[in-house]
């Protein structure tokens, strides 16, 4: 890794964090002035962080351009240990094991992320 891995981290945790919030917004937008009960999404926070991590992915994978997987579940990873320390410390709550798989899912969809990232710009350099 001879680029600098932690920017690019950082950059990918940034912006699944903008996403993850900028759906938030919609989402309770949609609660609060639409009919859209909250049975109708229940899976959508699942769907919409997994998406915000695979983009956070690409977007480390592509700054750093090797070593996508690694990046990528180091970017997730950081995600959930953030995620985590909100949950416990700011809400008091521990997690389960429904939040572990969750968790192995956002790293696995950071990794994925991540390898195409690395990949996605791969022709334009060579």
């Amino acid at each position: 890794m001879s680029r600098n891995w932690l920017s690019a981290v950082t950059y990918g945790m940034t912006a699944a964090i903008v996403i993850v919030l900028a759906s938030a917004l919609l989402l309770a937008s949609l609660l609060r002035f639409t009919s859209f009960a909250e049975s109708n999404g229940s899976i959508l926070p699942i769907v919409i962080s997994l998406v915000a991590l695979f983009i956070g992915g690409v977007i480390a994978g592509s700054k750093t351009k090797e070593k996508g997987l690694l990046i990528g579940a180091i970017t997730g990873l950081a995600y959930c240990l953030f995620s985590l320390f909100f949950q416990y410390l700011g809400l008091d709550q521990a997690p389960g094991l429904n939040q572990y798989l969750f968790f192995i899912a956002n790293i696995a969809s950071a990794s994925l992320g991540g390898a195409i990232g690395v990949n996605l710009f791969a022709a334009a350099r060579h």
